[in-house]
């Protein structure tokens, strides 16, 4: 193996030479948590300067005749340049203020040993990002500071911009947390951060000559004491069939991208299950690479599942990107992720390699959706039931089985459970304080379907979930302490109610409560004004006339 460098190096000696991250990497990733870490990381390096140096983890670099090309640790190398940025940013607003030396020097440093210089003479800048984010990365990071206010529109950028408002709202607390001082002290305070993570936060430096030998250092330090992803097995499977491992990763990492924070795992077996046999989490990477078996295969999943992720992502986070427009297909999708549904989603990828157009796969989700909620979130049937059949279907259409809308419609139509079942389920279906969502939505569609011309704000501090009979009685109640308990979250006893009014009637009784009623415009509260009185059997009555809506709602 043509390993030429392998060391423990601070960062100071790290970030001094010049690399770049190759088109085919993942864009920046890091949020709130990593960069936690980090700041946590460094204020216990800063505070105890006898302790070890802190293992910021391992780099491998690709060096080839040109340039030195970050195979791993792009991530951690970006927010290194982030933040001493950031902490320039302060040294700089020194020096401009008083003149001071020693802030001076350091802002040269930073500029010349860590960040580079950019002119019209030429690109001297240390680090240079993929073609989707070296401009921002430069413009905004190297040699400028982002905006504060205006979030950006591409993930990647935005999380970039918090990143470097994160570093600059510590550092300020730091700051100020000095109380009165003169600038000798703030600067003291700077240099405390740039010591301990220039030359006490460490990295294992791995450079090889070949890249595939560079993807062989990364793929077993990152497979080191754990089991492999399925994901990982299948990438490192293609890229052994590939006769072109740099496109092949370039596909690979765009698919992740495309697919954000939504595990790659899944979206390759409901991929899978889309267009073949039903398979599960286990037998995945032992069907797959059995089935896929030459290097023109390997590329035609890989350019499929690259195509075909950013559908996965619009249905795991539905409105979150501009995949899908029909207003009707993204509720539908929207009420499904309330649901919790994903089994369904094979089907939706299937409909799309078949080229449906998107009002008709919005049909079909209606379907999807109704099914959903009638069979598992009022008649609680077993969730993994739904697996196979959507499998099944979704093969069928991707094969050309099941040709039209109808006819996809009708087979789910035909998993549906009766009305019958569905009716008595619903009589008795009792919500808890994890399925608030579900209420929210039995109860808006009931009214969607009473009142057409009045969109309920469903922000949860404007419209609350008022309990009837109150979550906290008083002795106006006559009620026994095991039915409140039973018949509380009933949804015979639950409405959506106005803010305001909510608040004014609190636990009050029934009789108070209902001269409030008659003022909301949400559908049907004002019918529960009508009841005289308010116990058990006026929410069992309630139940049933919420059921016909439902019925008719939810139809078959």
């Amino acid at each position: 193996m043509a390993l030429q460098n392998c060391s423990i190096w601070n960062m100071k000696t790290y970030l001094g030479e010049t690399y770049f991250i190759p088109d085919y990497q993942r864009e920046y990733s890091w949020e709130a948590d990593e960069l936690g870490d980090f700041w946590d990381d460094l204020i216990a390096t800063k505070k105890d300067p006898d302790m070890a140096p802190h293992f910021f983890g391992q780099v491998v670099v690709h060096h080839d005749e040109q340039a030195k090309y970050i195979i791993d640790g792009q991530q951690r190398t970006i927010t290194s340049v982030i933040f001493l940025r950031a902490l320039q940013t302060f040294y700089k607003g020194i020096l401009d203020n008083t003149g001071n030396m020693d802030a001076d020097e350091r802002n040269s440093d930073i500029t010349s040993q860590f960040i580079g210089r950019y002119n019209s003479k030429g690109n001297k800048l240390h680090l240079r990002l993929n073609v989707l984010d070296e401009e921002y990365f430069r413009q905004n990071i190297q040699l400028g500071t982002p905006n504060t206010k205006n979030k950006e529109k591409k993930k990647s950028h935005e999380r970039m911009r918090k990143a470097f408002l994160f570093f600059i709202g510590k550092i300020q607390e730091s700051i100020d947390a000095l109380g009165e001082c003169d600038d000798e002290d703030r600067v003291d305070c700077l240099d405390e951060y740039y010591d301990a993570f220039t030359t006490r936060f460490t990295i294992l430096y791995m450079e090889a000559t070949k890249l595939e030998e560079a993807f062989v250092i990364f793929e077993t330090l990152n497979a080191r004491g754990k089991d492999l992803e399925t994901s990982d097995l299948l990438k490192n499977y293609i890229f052994s069939q590939s006769k072109d491992v740099t496109q092949s990763q370039k596909k690979w990492n765009s698919m992740v991208n495309s697919l954000d924070k939504v595990d790659p795992t899944k979206y390759i077996r409901h991929f899978w299950n889309s267009n073949h046999e039903f398979t599960r989490d286990k037998a995945l990477y032992r069907t797959i690479s059995k089935e896929i078996s030459t290097p023109k295969r390997s590329k035609d999943l890989l350019n499929d599942l690259e195509k075909f992720a950013p559908y996965y992502h619009a249905m795991a986070v539905p409105g979150e990107d501009m995949v899908f427009q029909n207003e009707k297909l993204l509720e539908g999708l929207r009420y499904l992720k309330t649901l919790k549904a994903k089994s369904f989603y094979p089907v939706v990828l299937s409909m799309a390699q078949a080229e449906f157009d998107e009002e008709e796969i919005a049909v079909v989700v209606k379907k999807i959706e109704t099914y959903m909620f009638r069979n598992f979130t009022v008649c609680g049937k077993v969730a993994n039931q739904s697996e196979r059949f959507f499998a099944a279907l979704a093969k069928d259409i991707y094969d050309g089985t099941v040709e039209s809308i109808d006819e996809i419609c009708e087979q789910i139509k035909s998993e549906i459970v009766s009305d019958e079942e569905f009716t008595s389920a619903f009589s008795v279906w009792n919500a808890s304080k994890s399925e608030k969502e579900i209420v929210r939505y039995i109860l808006t569609g009931i009214h969607k379907y009473l009142d057409t011309t009045l969109e309920i704000n469903l922000d949860t501090s404007e419209v609350h979930i008022e309990h009837i009979m109150p979550v906290t009685i008083s002795s106006q109640w006559d009620v026994s302490e095991d039915d409140h308990d039973t018949y509380l979250w009933r949804l015979g006893n639950l409405m959506l109610l106005s803010g305001p009014i909510n608040s004014s009637i609190s636990n009050g009784p029934f009789e108070e409560k209902k001269k409030r009623y008659v003022e909301s415009k949400i559908e049907p509260n004002k019918d529960v004004a009508q009841y005289p009185t308010w116990g058990i059997e006026e929410i069992k009555q309630r139940q049933v006339d919420l059921g016909n809506y439902a019925l008719k709602i939810w139809s078959r």
